[in-house]
C-alpha cells in the first residue's frame, strides 16, 4: 500500500531497454584522479547539464569509467534507492539521446542493482558520494545490447556515454519517532491523532468540521530541529492516511519500517510535495489535502473515492543532507 502515495511521471521506461534485464558482461573501470576516457570530454558543474564532446565515432575496446567530480555527501549503497541526473550521448554520432537535466527532474532509481539498471552504471556509482559526477563510456553489450534503442536513435553497434550526477541517497540517520517540541496553539477544530505505544493508529474527526476546507492545510504537531527537507531528495517517513471524515485507515507505515520517498520531483501526491520542503527532521505534520492535491476526480479505488479530501499524519524521520 505504500506505493499508493506515489504517482511517478518522470523518466520514460524506454531508458532501460535491454539493460534492465541484460547480462552482466561489463566489468567497467573506476578511474579517478587524472584518469580520462580517451575521446570523451565532459565540462560543466555538478547539477547543471553537462557539455559532452566526443571524438565520434567513439572507439572503445571495453567499458570505461571516469570520476569527473567527487562529492562529499553520503555514499550510494547497493540495494537501496538513489536519485540520479542522467545525460546519455550516442558515441557514434555525438548527439544527446536523453537527459533528465532537460526534463527538469532527476531519475528515482528504486534499487541500486545490476538487475534493475545498467550494470556498468551501477558499478560506477556504488560507494560514490552524493555530489559526484561520473562518466561511463559503455560498449554496446553494456549499454542497450543487440536491440539498441530505436526511440533514442541508438543502434546495435553504437557505443554510448552516460554522465551521472548523484543527487541524493537514502538517509543514513533515521529516527525511531518524531523528536522536538509540541506545537503550541493548535487549532481546536482539526482532526486529532490517536496513538498506542507511541505509534499513530488513527485520526479522529469528532471535533473537526463536517465539511473540509477546499484549501491545503498543513498543521505542525511537533517541530523538530534536524536538517530540513529539500527538493530533489530522498526522505524517510512514517505516515498514516484516512479519507477525511472516515474511520478507515487506507494506508500507514507505523506497523512497518519507514521507507524513503523522493520529495520534489512529482513522485508524491502534490499535497506532500507542497508541504514537506523546508520541514525539519523530527517533525510531525497533519496534512489535509483537497482532491486536486490528492487523487483528484479519479480517486484511487477501492479505498479512496473520487474527489476525496485526505488527511495524513506524517513524521519526518530521515533527511539526506546536501553534499
Amino acid at each position: 500500500m505504500r506505493r499508493r502515495l506515489i504517482a511517478l511521471t518522470v523518466v520514460p521506461l524506454l531508458l532501460f531497454g535491454t539493460a534492465a534485464c541484460g547480462d552482466d558482461t561489463g566489468a567497467g573501470k573506476k578511474a579517478g584522479g587524472d584518469d580520462t576516457i580517451a575521446g570523451v570530454e565532459v565540462a560543466g558543474d555538478f547539477g547543471k547539464a553537462p557539455e559532452v564532446t566526443i571524438d565520434e565515432p567513439l572507439k572503445l575496446d571495453e567499458t570505461q569509467t571516469q570520476v569527473i567530480q567527487t562529492g562529499d555527501g553520503n555514499p550510494v549503497v547497493e540495494g537501496q534507492k538513489a536519485l540520479l541526473n542522467l545525460d546519455l550521448v550516442n558515441g557514434t554520432t555525438g548527439k544527446e539521446a536523453f537527459s533528465t537535466f532537460t526534463q527538469g527532474t532527476p531519475y528515482p532509481l528504486e534499487q541500486v542493482s545490476e538487475k534493475a539498471f545498467f550494470p556498468a552504471v551501477v558499478k560506477a556509482i556504488v560507494d560514490q558520494p552524493v555530489g559526484s559526477r561520473i562518466a561511463v563510456a559503455a560498449v554496446p553489450e553494456d549499454g542497450f545490447g543487440k536491440a539498441g534503442n530505436p526511440q533514442m536513435k541508438i543502434g546495435a553497434k553504437d557505443n554510448v556515454v552516460f554522465v551521472v550526477d548523484i543527487v541524493s541517497v537514502e538517509p543514513t540517520e533515521v529516527l525511531d519517532g518524531p523528536e522536538g517540541e509540541k506545537a503550541a496553539d493548535l487549532p481546536k477544530a482539526a482532526p486529532t491523532v490517536t496513538e498506542k505505544d507511541g505509534a499513530v493508529t488513527k485520526l479522529s474527526f469528532a471535533n473537526a468540521p463536517k465539511k473540509p476546507s477546499d484549501k491545503l492545510q498543513v498543521i505542525p504537531l511537533i517541530e523538530g530541529d534536524g536538517p530540513e527537507v529539500r527538493d530533489d531528495s530522498l526522505v524517510s517517513f512514517d505516515y498514516l492516511g484516512q479519507v477525511y471524515g472516515s474511520d478507515t485507515v487506507f494506508d500507514e507505515s507505523y506497523t512497518k519500517e519507514p521507507v524513503a520517498f523522493p520529495v520534489g520531483i512529482g513522485g508524491l501526491i502534490k499535497a506532500w510535495d507542497e508541504s514537506l520542503v523546508g520541514v525539519k527532521r523530527g517533525s510531525r505534520l497533519l496534512i489535509i489535502a483537497p482532491p486536486e492535491l490528492g487523487y483528484g476526480e479519479q480517486g484511487s479505488p477501492p479505498k479512496i473515492p473520487g474527489n476525496a479530501t485526505l488527511a495524513f499524519v506524517v513524521d519526518i524521520l530521515g533527511v539526506d543532507e546536501p553534499a
